[in-house]
């Protein structure tokens, strides 16, 4: 039942979190707000997430996983109802920042999760996890499209909390593990030993943080560059080539994540994450080097960067051991703050460099991602003794 309930929050936090797709545009036209007020939302959003995932990563340390678990579908529960029945913009945006709250713990509450029932052929395992976040959000935008013909955008949010009490409800009444241990009066549990911000002082948290953040940029530049690119530099129509190429990107990011984990465990983790940032650096040339036809081979970047994140985590998880959930809270946080200011880089390159090379300064930081994994290699040779 816990691999039940954690597969099925991963697909859930991909589904409500991409029917923004389809709300934001409507949003914005039932309130007639400008787009400068609608990237202040977006904006505010991002930083809710982000801010919610350091609480969640303090919490995790302090109330345990269950609590913080708990947490993320009662936020999820206010938000989406609290999105519904409002009617003017400020509130609505208030709530949306309620559910972005809820993303933020639940990022690291099922990575934590994770940590602790993927006991065995974790790297496989964790793959199948954001197997699941991809299904839900490649459903989204249609199934939120649909209810938003026939019936409203609001009424998105509103389907949407069957989904999560249909998770939460059972959640109760199930034992995380170590709670039986607790129970029967042994020692509290070990991941409580490690604080969030014990967990900074460790000097490998920032080396796993550094390799995440580089990978989450490269896997996250397609979607935040793509189009831009090939419409300002190549003048191809976003609706229509823009489209295609990101949805061809998720669908082999998808198929990745569903079917590499078999092949993670042959090669080894290490030396998969390897094979795939020379991959994706020869994809990311190729693609380049071909003008609008890379239109065609960039695509497959979403492939090889699928297995980055769970397959990371994967090694994070081996290395720290009991104290994982903590450990892992805390390189999450720290990466997204990586990631946020290479999009930034990105955005800047774009403006003063050209608008061609935004996109291709990917292929600069999946460089870096193999200086980041010599690193974390040569490192990871000394042994985790735990935090003092």
């Amino acid at each position: 039942m816990l691999f039940i309930i954690l597969f099925g929050a991963m697909f859930l936090f991909g589904f409500i979190e991409n029917v923004k797709g389809v709300s934001y545009p409507l949003i914005k036209t039932e309130f007639n707000i400008s787009y400068e007020q609608q990237g202040i939302m977006v904006s505010i959003l991002s930083l809710a997430y982000v801010l919610f995932c350091i609480v969640g990563g303090v919490l995790i340390g302090s109330w345990g996983v269950k609590r913080t678990f708990f947490l993320g579908f009662v936020l999820m529960i206010f938000g989406l109802a609290g999105t519904f029945l409002l009617p003017s913009f400020i509130f609505v945006a208030v709530f949306l920042f309620v559910v972005s709250a809820a993303f933020g713990i639940f990022e690291v509450s099922t990575n934590a999760l994770a940590t602790q029932i993927f006991t065995s052929k974790a790297a496989l395992l964790m793959n199948l996890m954001h197997f699941f976040y991809g299904a839900g959000s490649s459903l989204s935008p249609l199934a939120a499209g649909f209810v938003a013909l026939a019936l409203s955008w609001r009424n998105v949010y509103l389907f949407s909390i069957p989904l999560v009490l249909a998770l939460f409800l059972p959640s109760i009444f199930i034992r995380f593990p170590k709670e039986k241990e607790q129970e029967e009066g042994e020692s509290k549990d070990k991941t409580k030993k490690v604080s969030f911000f014990s967990a900074l002082k460790n000097p490998m948290v920032w080396v796993f943080s550094g390799a995440l953040g580089l990978m989450v940029s490269v896997e996250l530049c397609s979607a935040n560059w793509a189009g831009l690119y090939f419409q300002d530099v190549y003048h191809l129509d976003p609706k229509t080539s823009g489209a295609t190429f990101i949805s061809a990107f998720y669908i082999l990011f998808t198929i990745s994540r569903l079917l590499s984990g078999f092949a993670i465990e042959k090669l080894g983790y290490l030396r998969s994450l390897f094979i795939a940032a020379f991959a994706s650096i020869f994809v990311l040339a190729l693609g380049f080097s071909l003008g609008a036809r890379g239109i065609y081979i960039l695509p497959v970047l979403g492939f090889f960067s699928a297995i980055f994140w769970p397959t990371i985590l994967a090694v994070a998880m081996g290395y720290f051991k009991e104290d994982a959930p903590v450990m892992t809270s805390a390189i999450i946080v720290i990466a997204g703050a990586i990631n946020s200011g290479v999009q930034l880089l990105m955005g800047l390159a774009n403006r003063f460099v050209g608008p061609a090379w935004g996109y291709r300064s990917a292929l600069i930081y999946a460089i870096l991602i193999i200086f980041a994994l010599f690193v974390l290699r040569r490192r990871q040779r000394h042994p985790y003794k735990g935090l003092s």
